[in-house]
């Protein structure tokens, strides 16, 4: 069966210094590359070009330097479309579907690398499809998960835009009242790429959707996808227990299922290597080959083979199609 991922920061791992163009090792506690992506069953995922404002390999400084924030993003689609010139990739600037050989869309996850919300049109020609409008720290956007600010005018403005382009928006990582803004500004479908529960979590903290949030994404006929960093899967979660098991991503995905009232809106969004080493992934699901034990799971779970069917490709399809 192939597989859709709506979530994989190929890019940063390539702007970390990783050759991505050579199979992972496991000493490095690292699992993604274009080799190990290929041998999966994962044929087709969403490439983040992911900027923040930090002086790294990905960082530009801060949200009032328009130029170099674009540098920086622009810097990982060239990235992509020199993999693609290659032949090692396709990236879809149409649609959404499983592809025979491996292919991508674009998701920008921290919209500062968008000068302008003139900006958008260029971006959309270059394939942009998903658009989240900050990381975790924000940008002069809207409020990430560790702010409580909403969406600023200027923000609401590129959201206008985004929407005249038909660029899906990307709710993980926004804050509770930007949220609530974009919700209130836009009437298009929101999706979650890589979003677990704060209910099952019992845990408070704004990176994760309440089932409010959870309600109103599958109300706009949205996806979420399932987060595969152990930070936010397990209950027990801690420094002397980095521990989580495909039995909480099973919890997870069944919350979500109950709440959408259906089991075709609920998806996978790994963010494999997301900026955190293969330990911090679940056991027996520490590398894109193993996806297959999740869905053993789910058919464990109930999941009949239509239901795993749309989690593994088909909720995807039909939100970005």
């Amino acid at each position: 069966m192939h597989w859709i991922d709506g979530h994989i920061d190929l890019a940063y791992v390539a702007m970390c210094g990783r050759n991505i163009l050579e199979p992972c090792k496991e000493t490095e506690k690292s699992c993604i590359s274009i080799p190990d992506l290929v041998k999966s069953s994962i044929s087709t995922f969403f490439g983040t070009i992911y900027t923040s404002q930090a002086n790294d390999f990905c960082g530009y400084g801060n949200s009032s330097n328009r130029e170099a924030a674009f540098a920086a993003g622009a810097k990982q689609l060239e990235l992509y479309k020199n993999i693609e010139s290659q032949g090692l990739l396709s990236i879809q600037h149409e649609g959404c579907k499983c592809s025979e050989s491996l292919s991508m869309l674009l998701l920008m996850e921290g919209a500062d690398p968008i000068r302008s919300p003139e900006d958008v049109e260029w971006w959309a020609e270059q394939g942009l499809r998903i658009v989240g409008l900050t990381w975790s720290s924000g940008t002069r956007y809207a409020g990430g998960n560790d702010c409580e600010t909403g969406i600023t005018d200027e923000g609401k403005e590129l959201v206008a835009s985004l929407d005249e382009h038909a660029i899906v928006h990307d709710a993980s990582h926004l804050s509770d009242c930007a949220f609530d803004d974009l919700c209130s500004n836009t009437k298009g479908a929101i999706i979650a790429s890589h979003s677990n529960s704060r209910a099952v979590l019992n845990n408070h903290s704004q990176r994760h959707l309440t089932d409010e949030q959870a309600k109103e994404i599958f109300r706009r006929g949205g996806v979420i996808g399932l987060n595969l960093c152990t930070q936010f899967l397990s209950k027990t979660f801690d420094k002397n227990n980095t521990d989580a098991t495909i039995d909480d991503c099973v919890e997870h995905i069944m919350h979500y299922c109950e709440l959408a009232g259906n089991r075709t809106q609920v998806a996978l969004g790994s963010d494999f290597d997301g900026g955190f080493p293969t330990t911090y992934l679940p056991i027996n699901l520490k590398h894109p080959n193993q996806v297959c034990n999740l869905a053993e799971a789910l058919l464990d779970a109930g999941f009949n083979e239509d239901d795993l069917a749309s989690f593994a490709h088909g909720a995807w399809m039909s939100v970005l199609n």
